[in-house]
């Protein structure tokens, strides 16, 4: 569902309770699969102990963070201080578990790290996670919690990826932001494929050459050089004439150059019904070394223009 102001159409209405709409987007979306033993993992903006409540009782069970000034939150849980690697747990008699949990290591800001779920699958109890504090101890945490990180560790480390990228703007249109937050999971997923066959470089770089192949595709520009070279040519600094080395033998046993036809002057002759101006001089740095003439600004132009063809 794409949020677009009033949803009160898309989101059905609950006449026995009057749920929020945070709490209405999970319900309307598990509306198909309730009363079938699924367990639903949330994150603190959906989770609320109402709507833990109400799925239970429809044979679904939730694990979700949850924000300690929710409706019917515990206030004695909410109110509580915790130390260091320390869990409370609230249980009430309709089934569910309130945690609050408080990380070994205050990483934010230097202040406490909180974390707060309710779970209506699990029991209060800890258990030993894969991590280790400084003393080469097992960290303790609560079950619920160790569930619910592996179950949306997928998921937040997505979000936290395409965070620091700085593609959806603010001002964009909402259909803009919808379609390139398509795109970029889906470069993310290639990127994760392109790591598992063995690929070193990180998903910025990565990005960044993808994007760059796909401009290479212009059709103009294929009719006269390979599509290589339609964005290499602008993307690089480094760029240096140098003339073409010598290949084969003459006629008397002298080495020889061997000319290319300036890609420049070729495409003015495509547009007049001409014929291309051989040169011996080429650019060392672009993929296909193309064919520049020194002396009439065609290296000059080659590295300016993205479509010389026009």
């Amino acid at each position: 569902m794409i949020y677009h102001g009033k949803m009160s159409e898309e989101l059905m209405s609950y006449a026995t309770h009057d749920f929020q709409m945070s709490e209405k987007i999970p319900l309307t979306s598990m509306n198909k699969y309730l009363n079938k033993g699924h367990r639903l993992f949330l994150d603190n903006y959906y989770t609320t102990p109402t709507l833990a409540l109400r799925l239970l009782k429809n044979g679904t069970k939730l694990v979700g963070t949850v924000r300690p000034n929710r409706c019917q939150f515990p206030q004695n849980l909410a109110n509580a201080d915790t130390v260091r690697s320390e869990s409370k747990f609230a249980l009430s008699n309709t089934g569910i578990l309130v945690v609050k949990c408080r990380a070994l290591q205050d990483k934010s800001n230097n202040k406490p790290k909180v974390v707060c779920l309710v779970s209506t699958d699990h029991a209060n109890m800890v258990a030993t996670s894969s991590k280790k504090d400084k003393d080469g101890n097992n960290i303790v945490k609560p079950t619920c919690m160790l569930d619910y990180n592996r179950s949306m560790g997928g998921v937040d480390l997505m979000d936290q990826q395409l965070e620091s990228l700085f593609v959806i703007r603010k001002a964009y249109k909402w259909y803009k932001k919808l379609i390139f937050r398509f795109m970029l999971q889906c470069l993310l997923s290639a990127h994760q494929l392109y790591k598992l066959g063995g690929g070193k470089e990180d998903f910025l770089k990565f990005l960044h050459d993808v994007v760059s192949q796909l401009l290479t595709f212009t059709p103009k520009l294929k009719l006269i050089a390979t599509a290589l070279d339609s964005i290499a040519h602008l993307i690089s600094r480094n760029h240096f004439l140098s003339k073409r080395t010598y290949e084969g033998q003459g006629s008397h046993g002298a080495s020889r150059k061997k000319t290319v036809k300036c890609v420049m002057r070729m495409a003015y002759a495509l547009r007049q019904g001409g014929g291309g101006i051989e040169t011996m001089w080429v650019c060392e740095t672009c993929p296909t070394l193309p064919g520049l003439c020194m002396e009439k600004g065609c290296f000059k132009d080659y590295h300016l223009k993205f479509d010389y063809s026009v």
